[in-house]
């Protein structure tokens, strides 16, 4: 039989929860995405285009 692994990468908490939620309803195994260097809020500011999210999603 298969197991089903739900991997994820969460900065802000939101996909975190929604993939504990996820693997909870179909009973799978959870992996955590985690970056080498942890994001801050200053990272993550979508309207700030030199922000490091916003280098990322550009690239």
């Amino acid at each position: 039989m298969n197991k089903t692994l739900i991997c994820y990468f969460s900065a802000s908490g939101v996909t975190k929860s929604a993939a504990e939620n996820l693997s909870k309803m179909i009973n799978a195994d959870l992996f955590a995405i985690e970056p080498l260097i942890k994001y801050t809020n200053e990272d993550l500011d979508w309207n700030d285009q030199n922000s490091r999210s916003s280098k990322e999603m550009s690239k």
